[in-house]
């Protein structure tokens, strides 16, 4: 069976079918309408620290409201003020803003969100595979770090501009002095026309 894109991006096997590649260094530009949605849902007023700013297409979406950001990255895509071995986020040893706003590599996701957490953070939000916590390995994280919220984006983003997305993703949101459960939004698409009954 051919492994896709969600695959790939989830850390697992690709299939010989596979037209493209995986990722270098795991990356994939988070398409705008993904941000968007957690701005709509999450008040930050800044600075934001965006520990895998890739390209800074995340980042962008943030300044275009007015957010500053500070961006890091263990690559060099041209954004950010720092990169290299400097910038691991997973060597990090302090916050570089209190509010915390990434689309992490997958298949490293499970350690920096221990690590983050760890540094204390006021807010902090991660991008993940939809999926992401059905894992039983993932159990433990989620007790000693129970997130105040949990955005599902309703849509399957397209991340590589291939216009076959094939996976979907979800915001997981901590906040500093959270009680209680983890509260799961569902977020459609900007722009997208809300059903009635009568479209039903």
């Amino acid at each position: 069976m051919k492994a896709g894109i969600g695959a790939a991006m989830a850390g697992g096997k690709r299939g010989s079918g596979d037209a493209r590649p995986r990722q270098h260094a795991d990356w994939y530009p988070t398409p705008p309408e993904c941000t968007e949605v957690l701005l709509d849902r999450l008040r930050l007023t800044g600075p934001v620290w965006e520990p895998c700013c890739g390209d800074g297409s995340l980042a962008r979406v943030m300044e275009a409201r007015g957010i500053e950001v500070i961006g890091t990255d263990l690559h060099d895509r041209g954004y950010g003020e720092g990169h290299g071995a400097g910038y691991d986020v997973l060597k990090a040893d302090r916050l570089l803003a209190p509010d915390i706003v990434t689309n992490p590599p997958f298949n490293i996701a499970g350690p920096i969100i221990r690590h983050l957490l760890t540094l204390r953070p006021r807010t902090m939000a991660l991008l993940l595979k939809g999926s992401f916590w059905h894992a039983s390995s993932r159990s433990a994280l989620f007790r000693d770090f129970p997130p105040s919220k949990v955005i599902a984006l309703t849509w399957r983003p397209d991340f590589l501009g291939l216009k076959r997305p094939a996976m979907e993703v979800i915001w997981t949101v901590w906040e500093e002095g959270h009680e209680g459960p983890t509260a799961y939004e569902l977020a459609a698409r900007p722009g997208e026309r809300k059903r009635t009954r009568k479209d039903t």
